[in-house]
């Protein structure tokens, strides 16, 4: 496989990586797991899926690998792939404090999700937690869509879940996400604001960490991250043409059929 691939310790391969592109993760990677670690619903849920549909798995934009890591240590032979190296720096980190065993079913690559080449075959591909949504562009969804397809077995099952568009909720207001003590001994203040851009169904979210300790002083961590948000008949269209059929659309991880008061929006479709 091209790219960033794991060795036998879980570190990434860099000597043969991509020209380097910014990455918008290097300044919050490590502060990922601390945001949404203690989000345990999607964990269970891709578990139970893939008890349903089995392995191999693809992973696309895996992150740090917060929903890979379970999936592995179930037994589940898994690819990672994101096109960020801090995050894949995290995740391989992480990788290194499992068991060899579990280290075994893991490759993670450094590649697009629209470009990535593997010879595997896969039962189940899964794009979780709204990361599809960093696809801006309709060719890029349609791109990554049909390259997932191209890897996947013949009536291999594909999970992509994203948030469910709520255009009502205020802008440019500064919230307060929550306080928490890191095992470094700081304290982590996190805060976030967005803005809509509705012609081109954008929106930016700001983040800000505020990081303090009694022996140093206060600093702050910024990130920006635009996303492209997307309604639930649109994504159900962009699905088909690119050659899936819809199984199922929940609106939460306890799998209630979806609504339009739905939080979320978990698209289960079957390669045709």
């Amino acid at each position: 496989m091209s790219g960033r691939e794991r060795n036998s310790s879980g570190r990434s391969d860099t000597s043969d990586e991509p020209e380097a592109t910014l990455d918008l993760y290097e300044s919050t990677a490590r502060y990922y797991d601390l945001q949404y670690g203690d989000f345990p619903e999607d964990v269970e849920f891709y578990l139970e899926t893939a008890k349903m549909a089995g392995g191999p798995i693809l992973e696309c934009m895996c992150g740090t690998g917060r929903i890979l890591i379970p999936l592995a240590e179930n037994g589940y032979e898994i690819l990672g792939v994101d096109r960020s190296p801090a995050m894949l720096d995290e995740c391989a980190r992480k990788l290194d404090l499992l068991d060899p065993e579990a280290q075994s079913m893991v490759e993670i690559a450094q590649e697009d999700v629209r470009d990535f080449t593997s010879d595997r075959i896969f039962r189940l591909a899964i794009v979780p937690f709204n990361s599809f949504l960093h696809l801006l562009e309709t060719r890029d969804q349609e791109e990554a869509l049909r390259n997932i397809r191209t890897h996947m077995d013949d009536d291999g099952m594909l999970v992509i879940s994203v948030f469910n568009p709520d255009l009502t909720r205020p802008e440019g207001v500064v919230n307060h996400k929550d306080t928490i003590l890191t095992d470094e001994g700081e304290i982590l203040s996190r805060f976030y604001t967005q803005t809509f851009d509705r012609p081109s169904q954008r929106t930016t979210v700001h983040y800000f960490y505020d990081i303090s300790r009694q022996d140093r002083p206060l600093r702050r961590v910024t990130a920006e991250f635009t996303l492209r948000y997307i309604f639930h008949r649109e994504m159900i269209e962009l699905l088909e043409r690119t050659g899936f059929d819809i199984l199922e659309v929940y609106g939460d991880y306890d799998l209630s059929p979806f609504k339009e008061s739905s939080p979320i929006m978990i698209f289960l479709a079957r390669r045709v």
